[in-house]
């Protein structure tokens, strides 16, 4: 088993949300179809905002190094189901949820958790690009158990480290997202590795192509070059609260 690194973490803040996790607040961020900027669904994003300069990055970090993050990930997709929900964007939205593979540690809690997602919203369970080989076959069985509940499987951040790609066979996802760095340099070396693994596995399963990151015309035709059908980023909005979201929808 590889062991996760722990990352180094002194911000006050951070500790301070970690320990107010019932002050998260879920944003949504559109995902949209890059051929005609129709808004397909949103995804779930933590924020904290009534404690001052708090990294959500940083308080996963620090979750993850005092062994909590199954707690605050939890935490995080319910609350988000339930925003969603209030702001009628589960009505005709796919929903996207983080699900982070470090946190998965027991299977019943897994199930739990599973069956907490349960709506009529078409959920995304977005599995993040951190920790990916810790429990490779708890993971499997993590997805499989999604799949039975007629959750779609996406994998995050593909192309931002190598456990990304290797992921693409255990998670098997329907939709693979390119992490921001493929749309910014299109013409690496990198680049041209993670998207020969990419193509290879999307002309064999069929599975979406979403890009990440996407904040200028330049990134969204660089994104539609990549072959990327769906697409997320500041270009088409800002993350704002459910309301918020639907009332620009509207």
């Amino acid at each position: 088993m590889t062991a996760l690194p722990v990352a180094a973490v002194t911000s006050f803040a951070a500790r301070a949300a970690l320990g107010r996790i019932d002050s998260m607040v879920p944003c949504f961020q559109t995902v949209v179809a890059l051929h005609t900027s129709e808004v397909v669904g949103v995804e779930a994003l933590a924020r904290w905002p009534t404690v001052k300069g708090a990294d959500p990055a940083e308080v996963f970090a620090l979750a993850r190094s005092r062994g909590v993050v199954s707690d605050i990930d939890f935490a995080c997709r319910s609350a988000a189901v339930k925003a969603a929900q209030s702001a009628g964007l589960t009505d005709s939205l796919a929903l996207y949820l983080n699900f982070e593979p470090s946190g998965i540690v027991d299977d019943a809690c897994t199930e739990v958790h599973l069956d907490s997602l349960v709506c009529e919203a078409n959920v995304v369970l977005e599995i993040t690009e951190r920790g990916l080989d810790v429990h490779p076959d708890r993971l499997r069985a993590m997805v499989r158990s999604a799949r039975r509940r007629g959750f779609a499987i996406a994998l995050d951040d593909v192309g931002s480290n190598s456990a990304t790609l290797e992921a693409l066979s255990v998670v098997e996802p329907d939709i693979v997202k390119l992490d921001a760095s493929i749309v910014r340099r299109p013409k690496s070396l990198h680049t041209a590795r993670v998207m020969f693994a990419v193509r290879r596995y999307v002309a064999s399963t069929g599975a979406v192509l979403l890009a990440e990151g996407i904040e200028s015309e330049r990134d969204h035709d660089r994104a539609l070059k990549l072959g990327a059908t769906l697409g997320q980023g500041w270009l088409f909005g800002a993350a704002a609260s459910g309301t918020d979201v639907q009332t620009r929808l509207s």
